[in-house]
């Protein structure tokens, strides 16, 4: 899952990987940026899951929540 914060101009960027459990946050460092001249520092960290979610029990996926990754 690949979810990006900012428009035209990105700002970070969060991709999570449920089968090897890291989750990867790349963030624009490139203050002065325009869209599409970003620099990012790209960090990986370990996450916990508990439970993976099967993709027949996401009712709404607007309304899908991942703030505990």
């Amino acid at each position: 899952m690949i979810w990006n914060n900012g428009g035209a101009l990105i700002e970070s960027e969060t991709s999570i990987n449920f089968l090897s459990k890291k989750k990867q946050k790349k963030v624009n460092t490139n203050e002065n940026a325009e869209g599409g001249d970003e620099v990012f520092e790209e960090t990986w960290k370990k996450i916990n899951v508990n439970r993976l979610i099967k993709l027949s029990e996401i009712k709404d996926f607007d309304e899908l929540n991942m703030p505990v990754y």
